[in-house]
């Protein structure tokens, strides 16, 4: 198979994978969205605020992480079973086209169903809440604002590592990716910690000052925050973060995809 893109081609692939993974995917939506409004109304109840302006968006996010996250970690189910998997990969369609339809279900797909079905969950609770309550009362949530978008943000590239975690193992590829994102961040903060060290001589911790309970000193003297982020490249860090890391691991996920049509 040709690995151009074709769009008609791609709208076939989209379309079976949709149906092939519809069911449990709302299922799974379904799910969690009834298990954290169970929650939140047996919670609500507690309190003694009469308006709930905080639950909506901490669930929103919550429930947007938790899903998004495992949907992502065990996509490209047909890979989990060797005959699915020779199915899978000999449909008329490119690796290109199989990726990209993978990843619209998983995200943009995914924002619009988690968002459309949360919103219904939202409306369902303050029904509930102000039929059993004259004074607690439930907002209605609006999605579209700034911390949605920001956590998005930071969403995207964490989800591509759990997409192409997906296409790289072939027994529960969630877990295998969780395991080897904390290893990284292990390696990461004690290679943080030796630069510290090395330009700073001692490396301590404490409470005082906005630096998050870590003091560094240099023969006695603070370090400046602006130092700290030298010696780390915490703005080299945050640029491949929000630009690179997802086209990277994207990249990845696409050539796992062809490795195995070889």
């Amino acid at each position: 198979m040709d690995t151009y893109f074709n769009f008609n081609r791609f709208l076939l692939v989209l379309q079976r994978d949709l149906f092939e993974n519809i069911k449990s995917a709302l299922f799974g939506i379904l799910t969690v969205l009834s298990i954290f409004s169970f929650i939140l109304l047996m919670t609500t109840f507690d309190t003694n605020q009469t308006i709930l302006t905080e639950f909506g968006n901490r669930l929103y996010l919550i429930e947007f992480w938790f899903i998004g996250i495992f949907f992502s970690g065990m996509a490209f189910k047909e890979f989990r079973n060797k005959e699915k998997s020779m199915a899978y990969l000999m449909l008329p369609a490119s690796s290109l086209e199989k990726f990209l339809s993978t990843l619209f279900l998983t995200t943009i797909g995914f924002f619009i169903s988690y968002t459309l079905f949360f919103g219904i969950f939202n409306l369902l609770n303050m029904g509930i809440i102000s039929s059993f309550s004259e004074t607690l009362s439930l907002e209605l949530y609006n999605p579209f604002n700034q911390n949605v978008w920001s956590s998005i943000m930071v969403f995207i590239p964490v989800q591509a590592i759990f997409l192409a975690g997906a296409t790289t193992f072939k027994k529960v590829p969630l877990f295998y990716t969780v395991l080897y994102f904390f290893l990284f961040m292990l390696v990461y903060g004690f290679v943080a910690s030796l630069l510290l060290k090395f330009y700073t001589g001692k490396v301590s911790i404490g409470s005082i000052g906005d630096n998050n309970g870590i003091i560094y000193y240099n023969s006695g003297d603070e370090l400046s925050r602006s130092d700290i982020n030298d010696i780390l490249s915490i703005q080299t860090f945050m640029f491949f973060l929000s630009y690179l890391l997802a086209p990277i691991f994207w990249v990845i996920a696409w050539f796992k995809i062809k490795e195995k049509e070889v």
